[in-house]
């Protein structure tokens, strides 16, 4: 992709050699349980409703998204750290990261900072990606990710129309959104239809379960 060209020139000057220990596979398993213990962790902390939950859960990213980068820089092959996809992730995240950044400090709403912007860059990383897999002569694994992204999508309009229904098992809901993708890309032979509907029915259960408990 011709517009991140110039960063890519750029890591490639000043990254470290990498060991090439990690495979694409342990990779995306890697992201897969980042995102589980993550959010997992975050809807924990939403349940006890810990008078630090916000720091607890900022220490928590920090660690998990240090070892997760460090594993990558330093082990994943050349094909994914410089990869269009890892790029365009790049590219979310840290956009997630300064709207949540705005809201420890007061000055982006809380559900917009802690929520909403993960599950909307989650959406878009994935329709990226997919786009990227399709372009690279990769359809089937394209669909799959693209298919995620539109679930993604669906639970971004769900919680901005209705957000007391998320709120229950929102971020468990998330670390679906986030790992399934993965998972079934790495584990399973499913046709790219059938990825999107397991991804959309674990959403769609953990927000059910949600309801129900609340």
């Amino acid at each position: 992709m011709a517009a991140f060209d110039g960063l890519r020139s750029r890591l490639q000057r000043v990254a470290p050699a990498t060991s090439g220990r990690l495979t694409a596979s342990e990779f995306l398993l890697s992201g897969a349980a980042a995102g589980l213990l993550g959010w997992g962790g975050i809807q924990a902390l939403t349940w006890l409703d810990h008078a630090n939950g916000q720091l607890l859960a900022t220490v928590l990213w920090v660690v998990l998204i240090g070892g997760f980068v460090g594993l990558t820089v330093l082990h994943a092959p050349d094909s994914v750290r410089f990869s269009d996809a890892m790029l365009a992730w790049g590219t979310v995240n840290t956009t997630a990261t300064a709207l949540t950044v705005g809201g420890l400090l007061s000055v982006v709403p809380e559900q917009l900072a802690y929520w909403h912007a993960w599950v909307g860059a989650t959406a878009i990383g994935y329709c990226w990606t997919g786009g990227v897999l399709k372009g690279a002569g990769q359809p089937a694994r394209g669909r799959g990710y693209l298919g995620a992204g539109v679930v993604g999508l669906c639970l971004l309009t769900i919680g901005a129309v209705a957000f007391p229904l998320v709120a229950p098992t929102g971020y468990l809901a998330l670390a679906a959104l986030h790992a399934g993708p993965m998972v079934l890309d790495v584990r399973t032979a499913l046709p790219a239809v059938h990825r999107t509907g397991v991804v959309g029915a674990a959403v769609a259960a953990v927000l059910v379960v949600g309801v129900v408990v609340a």
